[in-house]
């Protein structure tokens, strides 16, 4: 019994980590032209080749309502409370459509929360609430531990190519390409109503991991004592240089690293890298 905890395929997460803590996840796809490719069809190294390789800009699809209900089913299955965080509102219809589903199953042990966050930050508070939930926490023990982390949760990031934002609408194709020629990088975050908003630039990428990390010094509450993330776009480079950057200045407790994975990877492209950390 005890408390199930859910999540989507955008938390970004380890393998090992969803299978520890026995994590349900909720499939997002992604569509080349008018092929969908399943869960496990393509690695994240094709994905990218293919995206950095096709005339079709990729779209993604939020879960199908028979997804949702099938996951949230399982999890009930055994009397357990179940915990559904999602992926942010202010990006994705998921959330919504978890709202649907919670209405159709009709079960007082459903909860459905938004985490406002995308990626790697999702995933820190999926993570938090596993833990939480493995060690006897009561339901609201955890949501209000999750509120202060919706509250608190810095989500930055940088695009590797500009291209992807303009294909997809979320930047004038003016501003796009004065960008690309001056190499400015846009350094984005998560807003506390979970909408991506610019935070600062910088001109070049090595400049750009820099920034990223003397904001999270200054804006970082207690480094040494948090859970800090980072995931990159088939990236490793960046990765490699922003862990060993950030174990070394900030010493935190703990580094989680995930891979963005296709349905974000769709938006913002090969190279992107974020960090994420409590202020």
């Amino acid at each position: 019994m005890g408390i199930r905890i859910v999540a989507d395929s955008c938390c970004d997460l380890p393998a090992e980590i969803i299978k520890d803590f026995n994590i349900g996840i909720v499939q997002l796809l992604v569509r080349f032209g008018e092929r969908v490719y399943q869960p496990g069809e393509i690695s994240n190294n094709d994905f990218y080749r293919l995206m950095e390789a096709s005339p079709i800009l990729p779209s993604t699809t939020q879960p199908a309502l028979e997804e949702l209900t099938r996951v949230y089913t399982e999890a009930l299955s055994d009397g357990s409370q179940v915990l559904a965080i999602h992926f942010s509102s202010g990006i994705s219809g998921t959330f919504q459509g978890a709202q649907v589903a919670q209405k159709m199953l009709d079960n007082p042990n459903l909860t459905v929360f938004d985490s406002r966050k995308a990626s790697v930050g999702c995933g820190l508070m999926v993570l938090e609430a596993a833990r939480m939930a493995q060690i006897g926490h009561d339901l609201q023990t955890i949501l209000e531990r999750l509120e202060e982390m919706r509250q608190h949760l810095q989500c930055l990031f940088t695009v590797g190519n500009m291209e992807y934002l303009i294909k997809g609408g979320r930047i004038s194709r003016s501003k796009g390409t004065l960008a690309n020629i001056l190499d400015i990088k846009p350094i984005l975050h998560f807003d506390r109503d979970g909408y991506i908003m610019p935070l600062n630039k910088a001109r070049g990428h090595k400049s750009a991991m820099r920034k990223l990390l003397d904001i999270m010094e200054n804006q970082g509450a207690d480094l040494s004592q948090q859970t800090v993330g980072l995931s990159h776009a088939n990236s490793p480079e960046s990765a490699e240089y922003l862990q060993r950057n950030i174990l070394t200045r900030f010493k935190p407790r703990e580094l989680i690293v995930g891979e963005i994975g296709p349905v974000i990877g769709a938006h913002v492209g090969q190279g992107t890298y974020a960090i994420f950390f409590e202020s």
